[in-house]
């Protein structure tokens, strides 16, 4: 991966050179965040002490359509949302796109990589973004020294397996429509917890990479949000979205119909837009190694 560029959002004293290596952010003048505002963004209460509160973190900005890691790249740090959207995305040998996820303020990109050394998946911003670099090595090399970093790094896991079991109720379970509005519907909370409109929000994915990650394809994400709106249940300008009717939208999830993969019976020799399981990463190696 080529040197980051970073951005100077806060007056510094003095530039700090970034490690030598070739995934490392550049060392240029940059914004900096300290320990407590990365453990307030992944929702972790941490103690800091006194002497511990220099503690630093560079923070890189992306334009629209720009790579943060790529897949491949050796692992050597988290990268945390400060501010923005970005997907995470699987390329095959012919070239074929599946995207992973759609990670948002205080999501984690990286994760990945930490079990076999470099990153599965290209990280991309879908619009500006701020992103807080974390050198791996240095954050657990901290566990020793201040209480609570080690449940900072199980957080960070923690959520990136939630999102994986997620995944496995969304497309093993639920038909088009009803993925569809699950993914509206976990947005909306998500909009929320940052102190955002629930209900109005704007899609930063264009509709084909929200199929993508959905598993259906473009015309059936068209046709959903279509019979949404002409329902009443939200208005649709281009990416625009208001949710007139968040408890009719939840209701779709508990029909029936919404289940029918569930009983939908395989048959023999023809595609189900049912997968049948999500392969989830192997299991990490113990804390104790992690700043080995």
């Amino acid at each position: 991966m080529v040197d980051a560029k970073v951005v100077c959002m806060e007056t510094t004293n003095e530039a700090q050179r970034a490690p030598a290596s070739t995934n490392a952010p550049a060392a240029h003048a940059r914004a900096m965040v300290g320990l407590s505002e990365l453990a307030n963004l992944l929702c972790v209460a941490l103690d800091i002490p006194a002497d511990m509160t220099d503690v630093e973190f560079s923070v890189r900005r992306l334009q629209p359509g720009e790579t943060l890691c790529r897949a491949g790249d050796e692992f050597e740090f988290l990268y945390v949302v400060r501010s923005g959207y970005l997907k995470t995305v699987s390329v095959d040998g012919a070239g074929n796109e599946q995207v992973l996820a759609f990670p948002m303020r205080g999501d984690t990109i990286g994760v990945d990589g930490f079990d076999r050394g470099h990153y599965a998946a290209d990280a991309i911003a879908l619009d500006s973004c701020h992103i807080i670099i974390v050198p791996f090595r240095r954050v657990a090399g901290l566990a020793g020294h201040i209480p609570g970093i080690e449940r900072l790094i199980y957080s960070v896991f923690n959520h990136e397996l939630v999102h994986r079991q997620n995944m496995v109720r969304l497309l093993g379970m639920l038909n088009a429509q009803a993925r569809v509005a699950n993914f509206l519907l976990d947005l909306s909370e998500r909009f929320g917890q940052l102190g955002c409109s629930r209900s109005s929000f704007m899609l930063r994915m264009t509709r084909q990479e929200l199929g993508s990650y959905l598993g259906i394809k473009l015309e059936t994400v068209s046709r959903a949000l279509s019979a949404f709106a002409a329902s009443g249940l939200m208005d649709v300008s281009r990416r625009e979205l208001v949710l007139n009717d968040v408890e009719a939208l939840r209701r779709k999830l508990e029909s029936p119909a919404a289940k029918d993969c569930e009983r939908r019976p395989r048959s023999a020799g023809r595609a189900t837009s049912c997968p049948p399981t999500v392969r989830l990463a192997p299991k990490a190696r113990p804390l104790s190694r992690m700043a080995a």
